[in-house]
């Protein structure tokens, strides 16, 4: 080996040392009750609320009848209650902003077929045209398994995640510092909120929807054949004022990454059902009233479908 490459894995091994110094120092380091590393990056993530609680609740020995996953819209759209009263065992893995790229990583360390026979993935526009950074900030600290979280860090690619992977390890036995007011059955998070208000229309027709997330979508789509997962993507209802246009150039991207693959895409947005007003709980999220109602709407489709068989 040569001097020059010598002195250069000199230099990197040092600098790769002095960042673990630096990150176990920031991460054990404490300023008024919490670790100084949340002080250098805004990006940084505190354990606990809804993401810790229903990851660390999920039974991943238990045979369920379906896994619901996706962003804050699956998690607050998506009662497994109702399931429960129509004879079918669910739980809800969604997460805040959570995207493709996050899902992938859980789909392939959490789920089977023996466990997880059918997944209902929901998909709306913010979920292809999210980077991941939030989700990653969030679940890196907050779900059990530590492959999933380096998943989601390889898938995206920033020095960021590096740094959210490294506060993880450097914390290994850390605990919520905060857990959510509101109870949490099944992964579900209940909103009793209404919207009240009319939004108002959005003219913009155009929607620029993530290369990248939509092939990690297709991915996830292939893991789910290869580990014979049923799937069925679905989108719960949206508001009155929202762009028709917009979402059938959404809808088509949904449909051409699935074309061939016989995954249905269950699409509800503009389904009748709901009251603008009383069954949403902000411009997007149902509340617990309408989530009810398109749940029990969904498990209709899903039966008809042959997706869900009822009990004997």
């Amino acid at each position: 080996m040569t001097v020059r490459w010598r002195n250069v894995l000199l230099f990197a091994s040092s600098a790769v040392g002095l960042y673990i110094i630096a990150m176990l120092a920031m991460s054990h380091i404490h300023v008024q009750g919490r670790p100084f590393v949340f002080r250098t990056g805004d990006y940084y993530n505190w354990p606990g609320g809804d993401s810790w609680t229903r990851y660390h609740e999920f039974d991943r020995g238990k045979r369920y009848d379906a896994i619901i996953i996706g962003s804050s819209h699956a998690y607050r759209g998506y009662d497994p209650e109702v399931f429960a009263q129509r004879g079918f065992q669910v739980y809800n893995l969604g997460s805040s902003a959570q995207t493709p790229l996050n899902t992938l990583p859980i789909i392939n360390q959490y789920l089977d077929s023996a466990h997880c026979p059918l997944l209902i993935f929901d998909v709306y526009e913010g979920t292809f045209t999210n980077t991941g950074l939030e989700s990653c900030a969030d679940l890196t600290q907050n779900i059990t398994s530590g492959k999933a979280a380096w998943g989601m860090v390889l898938n995206l690619r920033q020095i960021r995640g590096l740094n959210m992977i490294a506060l993880r390890w450097c914390t290994p036995h850390r605990e919520p510092y905060y857990t959510d007011p509101h109870p949490i059955r099944n992964g579900f998070l209940a909103n009793g909120d209404s919207a009240k208000i009319p939004i108002k229309p959005l003219m913009d027709t155009t929607i620029n929807m993530e290369e990248r997330q939509l092939e990690l979508f297709a991915d996830c789509v292939r893991l789910c054949k290869e580990r014979g997962i049923k799937l069925v993507v679905s989108q719960h209802q949206v508001r009155a004022g929202t762009n028709h246009k917009r979402h059938a150039a959404f809808a088509e991207g949904i449909n051409g990454t699935l074309a061939g693959t016989e995954v249905p895409f269950l699409d509800f947005a503009f389904v009748p059902g709901l009251n603008d007003l009383d069954h949403f709980a902000d411009n997007t999220h149902l509340n617990t009233a309408g989530a009810r109602i398109f749940t029990a709407q969904l498990v209709d489709s899903l039966e008809s479908l042959g997706y869900l068989r009822k009990p004997r």
